[in-house]
Formats: C-alpha cells, structure tokens, sequence
C-alpha cells in the first residue's frame, strides 16, 4: 500500500526528463510528500536512485507496470 497522500508524476520520454521533472516537483511540495514517479525510460533505474542520495530523499521502492517503472520516493524532510 501507498502511504496518503502521495503526488504523482507521469513522466514518459527519455531520460533525463523524469528526474527534471522531480526536481521541480520536489522543489514545490512540502518536505515529506511522497512523490509517485511513473517513467518508461530504463535509465530510470540509474538516476531515481542516484537522484535519492544527492538530495537526501528516501527511495521507498520501484516496481513494474506495464513495460514502466513506477518510484516511490519520500522527500527530505528538510531543505
């Protein structure tokens, strides 16, 4: 189960398009949300997580959706 409330981001293209997009989200969100990344480029795979350390976000988990890679991601808690 997803933890409430949680924002989602769809982001199809090619890397590095979803984690721009998750930056500017992660910009505008209160500390703590839980973002929802939906992306259908494999270098997602590389970048979420690496995107996570830089920041300081906890990488809740990935999983599979029809051919795409869903993040859960929590955003620090402090900037």
């Amino acid at each position: 189960p997803e933890p409430s409330p949680v924002v989602a981001l769809d982001e199809p293209g090619p890397c590095p398009a979803p984690i721009i997009a998750l930056g500017r989200a992660s910009r505008s969100l209160p500390p703590g949300t839980t973002v929802r990344l939906t992306a259908d480029d494999p270098v997602v795979t590389t970048d979420v997580p690496a995107w996570c350390s830089m920041v300081g976000a906890r990488n809740i988990g990935h999983s599979r959706v029809a051919g795409r890679v869903r993040y859960l991601i929590e955003l620090p808690g402090q900037r």
